[in-house]
This record gives structure tokens, C-alpha cells and sequence, in this order.
């Protein structure tokens, strides 16, 4: 009877510990699996949303929505100057990232790619945000393409997501970017979500 009690007492405890490990919203409430472990992995992007927004004390907005499912990519771009633009093309990403801290990813925008690689590391928590809540990917080498022009780096080199699920199987990102410009206070914004499942 004491051995039962025991047991039940140690399940419970284990369960309360490992429901406090939980970081991103939708994580799993137990994992046996460090969090380092559960993002290394080939990731293949399912499907997602983006939104590009430029504010600027001269120029009319201009704002970019884009909405993926996994192989296409829907564009709606306006501009208070002309008519909205309305595209549909290919898009495919695909992030392989290691558990030593290493990464690489192949955005195909169009037909327009950029390939690169570089590190990667957990964010410490501050705020409201919690420790490993958050990755930043640095990029050190860019093997085919451009970095500008893309939408999964934000055209930066350095770029931070937060993550919402992180499974065996499954991750969630998203972010929220802002970049000033210049003494006006113009400014670009960047909204990224995407969902992605390992090959």
C-alpha cells in the first residue's frame, strides 16, 4: 500500500514539474523531450500568413498581405495610389535545424530562392516572455539568392521567432517586427506566422 502511495505521489509530482517546462501557448503540457530536441528537425511549412506593412510621413501606406498553404502563395498588395494587386505563385520553405545550434533554410518565392545558413539560439525570457519561448537565427553564409526581398527573415540576417507549439512533430512560429527607418518615424513592419510539420 505505502509502494502505491508512493508511486501516485512521485506521478503527480513529476506531472506538476514537467507542466511547468511548458513554454509556448500550445505546447504539450508533459514532453519527455527537451525543447532543444523537439525543434532540431526537418521542417517543411504547411501553411502560414505574412503581412508587410510601410508607414511614411511622405509616401501613401503600402501594405503587402500574403497567405501560404504549403506550395502557393496568395499576394494582395494596396496602396492608397493605385488599385489593389491581387498575385498567386508558387511558394515552398523548408528549415532544417540541428540540435549543436546550427541551421539552414530554402525559401522558393516565385521562383525567386534564397538558400543560407547559420546559427541559432534560445532567447532568455524577460518580460512577459519566457525563458526558450523565443529562437533567434543568425544567418553567416548565403549559398544561393538574396536576403532581401524575402519574407521568412524579414529581409534581416538576424531574425527571432516566437515559438506558439512546439511538438514531435509539429511547430508553430510567429513575429512581430518593427524597423524604423529614419528620423520621421517612417517605419516597415513585419507579421509572421507560419505552421510546419517534420519531412
Amino acid at each position: 500500500m505505502k509502494i502505491k502511495i508512493s508511486l501516485l505521489c512521485a506521478i503527480i509530482l513529476s506531472a506538476l514539474f514537467l507542466s511547468n517546462c511548458k513554454k509556448g501557448p500550445e505546447d504539450p503540457t508533459i514532453s519527455f523531450r527537451s525543447r532543444k530536441s523537439r525543434l532540431a528537425g526537418e521542417w517543411t511549412m504547411k501553411s502560414g500568413n505574412a503581412s508587410i506593412t510601410t508607414l511614411s510621413a511622405i509616401d501613401p501606406p503600402f501594405n503587402q498581405n500574403l497567405a501560404f498553404n504549403g506550395t502557393k502563395v496568395e499576394l494582395n498588395q494596396t496602396e492608397t495610389s493605385g488599385p489593389a494587386i491581387l498575385y498567386i505563385g508558387n511558394y515552398s520553405l523548408l528549415l532544417s535545424i540541428k540540435k549543436e545550434g546550427t541551421f539552414n533554410f530554402k525559401e522558393n518565392f516565385a521562383g525567386d530562392i534564397v538558400e543560407a545558413n547559420g546559427r541559432w539560439h534560445f532567447e532568455y525570457g524577460s518580460g512577459d516572455i519566457k525563458n526558450k519561448e523565443e529562437v533567434t537565427f543568425i544567418i553567416e553564409e548565403v549559398t544561393k539568392g538574396y536576403t532581401t526581398g524575402h519574407v521568412f527573415n524579414k529581409q534581416r540576417t538576424v531574425f527571432t521567432y516566437k515559438l506558439v507549439q512546439l511538438k514531435n512533430k509539429d511547430l508553430k512560429i510567429e513575429a512581430f517586427t518593427k524597423t524604423y527607418i529614419d528620423a520621421n518615424g517612417d517605419r516597415t513592419t513585419y507579421t509572421n506566422q507560419y505552421t510546419f510539420a517534420q519531412s
